[in-house]
Order: structure tokens, then C-alpha cells, then sequence
């Protein structure tokens, strides 16, 4: 049993610094993380915006149409 807990033990500090090893970034790197993270973000939030846009002109011209060919059914030329 103690054999076993020894194993625990190295595996735990094993894992432990491997962990601390790949959180640990340098002020430089992270600096360069943050960047890009934050320019994905603003091109995420573009795109999602101009998707919303453009679904929202879609959703206005389909209305258009539907309306202007309702209007020619009842009032025929």
C-alpha cells in the first residue's frame, strides 16, 4: 500500500509541475495571447453582427415581396 501511495505521490508532482510549466507564460507571451484573443473577438463580433444584419434585410425584402404581391392579387392591374 505505501509502495502504491509513493507512485500517487510522483505522479502528483509529476503532473503538478508539468501544469505549472504550461500556465506559467511569460509577461510577453501572455501580452500576445490577450492580443489575440481580443482580436478574435472583435472579428467574431463582426462577423456575428453583419450575419444579424444581413438576416434582418433578408427577413425586410421577403416581407416587401410578400406584400407587394399580395397587393397585386387583390388589386390586379
Amino acid at each position: 500500500m505505501e509502495n502504491l501511495l509513493g507512485g500517487y505521490f510522483i505522479l502528483f508532482l509529476f503532473f503538478k509541475s508539468a501544469s505549472l510549466e504550461l500556465t506559467c507564460f511569460s509577461r510577453k507571451e501572455r501580452l500576445f495571447f490577450d492580443r489575440t484573443l481580443w482580436l478574435y473577438r472583435i472579428i467574431m463580433k463582426f462577423f456575428c453582427f453583419f450575419f444579424s444584419l444581413f438576416v434582418e434585410l433578408e427577413n425586410g425584402f421577403i416581407l416587401v415581396f410578400f406584400l407587394t404581391n399580395s397587393f397585386r392579387s387583390v388589386f390586379p392591374a
